[in-house]
């Protein structure tokens, strides 16, 4: 039937700075939970290139962590997925444009718990990468679904930072609900900017018809919150005001702690190190023997180097994680 779509609602923050990294926890939870659902974390770029957009999905195939990035538009090369998590798929969309879409399915949410989503960008060969993971607070694990080549150099998050909720299907006779908190830009020059003030917006067109007055969105308990579909109530405030402030939402920087690892082996030709799934993931690596720089390189899924070193050699290896923290660990070759 037509006009059965619940409205989609949005969150535009304040995060005006250009920035290479974005971050944001969501939680759904359990009574607001609905089948074709896009409770979208972070949307950056929109109208310009490097549009894209990630954040979770109540999906007929599962729980979805999706990442899509929109085709550039000042080149005719396509976007090429440079690593995929053994669960995650890409493939190409189209329909409100186009470009490269990921989804796993394999790894999963829950109701009830809190995720912490990140992407960052990065150069390299006159190209344009972006990352994306996620973190059961839960289990305390963290998951690289993927990362793109974006085939257009110097391309940052340059606009301000929107979540929304969706319903794509037309569903509106059930409502969703979620809660966003702890939201980050890390802009170029190294500062964090929280994302704590937030304009709410509600998209009421012919296709939401019977449900355009159902939505509601503001501050629950510290956190942003979004609510469409029957039986939901706009607040009064609303009616007035729809710009929020929640000074409290999140501190100045983020409380990841920073990377641990360990280093397992050194020999003259090699060091080897591991990374636990409950770390803060790894960015870059960077190895240096007796004080000189022999490897430095962004790469978050390298555990290896090839050294020359002698007995006795003293090797440091330095970690940067996907929050750009530091931290080292210095062996000497037996």
């Amino acid at each position: 039937m037509a006009g059965n779509r619940a409205p989609s609602c949005h969150l535009w923050f304040d995060d005006r700075e250009k920035g290479d990294i974005l971050m944001h926890d969501v939680h759904v939870p359990g009574h607001g939970v609905t089948r074709c659902t896009y409770y979208c974390c972070m949307q950056w770029n929109g109208g310009r290139n490097g549009l894209g957009y990630c954040g979770i999905q109540e999906h007929p195939n599962g729980q979805c962590y999706i990442f899509s990035i929109w085709d550039p538009t000042t080149t005719n090369e396509a976007i090429e997925p440079v690593y995929r998590h053994p669960g995650t798929k890409t493939e190409k969309f189209g329909g409100e444009g186009t470009g490269l879409k990921s989804m796993n399915f394999s790894i999963g949410w829950k109701p009830d718990q809190w995720y912490t989503l990140v992407a960052r960008r990065w150069d390299y060969k006159e190209h344009t990468y972006f990352g994306f993971w996620a973190r059961d607070q839960i289990a305390n694990t963290w998951f690289h679904l993927v990362s793109m080549d974006f085939p257009v150099s110097e391309i940052y998050f340059e606009t301000p930072t929107v979540c929304f909720i969706e319903d794509w299907i037309g569903n509106g006779d059930k409502y969703r609900r979620v809660n966003f908190k702890n939201g980050y830009k890390r802009t170029t020059d190294g500062a964090w900017l929280p994302f704590q003030k937030a304009t709410f917006n509600v998209l009421q067109e012919d296709a939401c018809r019977l449900y355009n007055h159902n939505y509601d969105g503001g501050i629950d308990c510290n956190d942003f919150f979004m609510q469409t579909g029957k039986g939901t109530t706009p607040s009064p405030i609303l009616a007035t005001d729809r710009k929020f402030s929640c000074q409290s939402a999140a501190r100045s920087e983020p409380s990841n702690d920073p990377i641990y690892f360990t280093i397992e082996e050194v020999t003259s030709k090699e060091v080897t190190w591991s990374v636990p799934e409950s770390s803060t993931p790894q960015f870059s690596y960077r190895v240096i023997v007796d004080g000189v720089d022999v490897a430095r390189e962004v790469d978050p899924g390298k555990r290896s180097c090839i050294i020359n070193a002698t007995c006795r050699s003293e090797v440091k290896v330095v970690l940067e994680d996907i929050i750009g923290r530091r931290r080292s660990s210095t062996v000497r070759v037996e």
